[in-house]
């Protein structure tokens, strides 16, 4: 087994340690998130009967123009309780 010594400057910051293929999604994911051209469509790895593509090619048009609305903050929350969701919502 390999040992790893982490300096202590390191400790006191915190840190994370994962795999190298979590690392590059997680960077992709990050590489998306700036970008404003996104556009989501399931990975051609997902297979679905052909009577439910019209389906999930809606859902992926939603969550385009959901995550679009997000990046522009044409959103509200999140809340940490009802009071203050019902507060916003006027009610």
């Amino acid at each position: 087994m390999a040992t790893l010594s982490i300096p202590k400057e390191l400790m006191k910051e915190g840190f994370v340690v994962l795999p190298r293929k979590e690392y590059r999604e997680y960077e992709d994911f990050l590489r998306a998130k700036h970008s404003d051209n996104i556009v989501i469509k399931r990975d051609k790895s997902f297979k679905v009967p052909k009577r439910h593509e019209k389906f999930y090619d809606e859902l992926d048009k939603e969550l385009t123009i959901a995550v679009r609305e997000i990046k522009q903050g044409k959103v509200i929350g999140p809340f940490t309780n009802t009071k203050d969701l019902f507060k916003s919502l006027g009610i």
